[in-house]
This record gives C-alpha cells, sequence and structure tokens, in this order.
C-alpha cells in the first residue's frame, strides 16, 4: 500500500512538472528582449518591431506623450535607423514576472562605448520595462518604458 501512495504521489508531481517544463521551452521573454537589444546595439530597431503587437504602446523619455500603435512606432524609430552604435551592454537585476498569458519583464541596463583612446565608458543607464502578451502562441511587448537611471534635474 505504501508503494502504491508514493508512486501516485510521483504520478502526481510528474504531471505538475511537465507543464512547467514545456513551458521553458518556449521563447523566453528576457531572451526576446535581449535579441532586441542585440540589434538595436548596431543601429537595427527591427528587433523591436518584430516583436510589438499592433497596439503596443510606449513611453521614452524624449517624448512628451505616450507613442501608440505599431504604425507610430515605426515612423517614430525609422529616423533612428543605422544611427545608434552600442559597442557592449550591461543588462542588471532582471526579474519576469508571469502571469498566464501576461509577462512583466523589468530591468536595469547599462550601454558602453569605445572612446577614442580604447577604454570603454558607460554613456547611458536605464531603467526598463516591457510587458509581454502571448498572442496566437507568440510573446509580444504590449508596452515598453524606457526611463533615465537617476537622471539629473534641472
Amino acid at each position: 500500500m505504501l508503494k502504491r501512495s508514493v508512486f501516485i504521489l510521483i504520478l502526481i508531481a510528474a504531471a505538475t512538472v511537465l507543464p512547467a517544463a514545456q513551458s521553458e521551452r518556449e521563447p523566453d521573454v528576457m531572451a526576446i528582449e535581449r535579441a532586441s537589444l542585440e540589434r538595436w546595439a548596431k543601429g537595427d530597431p527591427g528587433g523591436f518591431l518584430s516583436h510589438y503587437a499592433a497596439g503596443v504602446t510606449y513611453f521614452d523619455p524624449s517624448q512628451e506623450r505616450r507613442i501608440d500603435g505599431l504604425e507610430a512606432m515605426t515612423a517614430y524609430l525609422a529616423p533612428l535607423r543605422g544611427k545608434i552604435r552600442i559597442d557592449r551592454f550591461e543588462i542588471l537585476n532582471p526579474n519576469v514576472q508571469r502571469h498566464g498569458d501576461i509577462a512583466v519583464l523589468t530591468y536595469n541596463i547599462v550601454n558602453y562605448q569605445r572612446q577614442p583612446d580604447g577604454t570603454e565608458r558607460a554613456t547611458v543607464r536605464w531603467n526598463s520595462t516591457a510587458v509581454f502578451q502571448r498572442i496566437d502562441g507568440t510573446w509580444k511587448t504590449i508596452h515598453s518604458h524606457f526611463s533615465y537611471t537617476k537622471p539629473e534635474l534641472k
């Protein structure tokens, strides 16, 4: 009887773990964000654009108002294509809070550029929030927000 009870408990535990193991094989929102940032660092905003949902919203510290929709985001980022160059970035304190088909990713990011003398210097520090929704089985960004870390207020 004890062996049978232990066997049943193992089966229940396996049934509970299997769905989690399957979800781990799905593209992780952190991996999606990192791939988008890698393209951004090379001057290509297409990584972000390819993962934005049609109704994406975005807050940027250089804009007075929220940007609404993929079409508006594409227009906003178009002039930046090829003009951004980040030699290296470092993601700090990443945190993913997943609630069913919604995932909230928050992190700090430090961008570095190589200086003419060959040294590397941190050029900007950001706080970032990206809200993802699984739409038709694919993680899409439905909201993004970048702000400066400890900006100098005048």
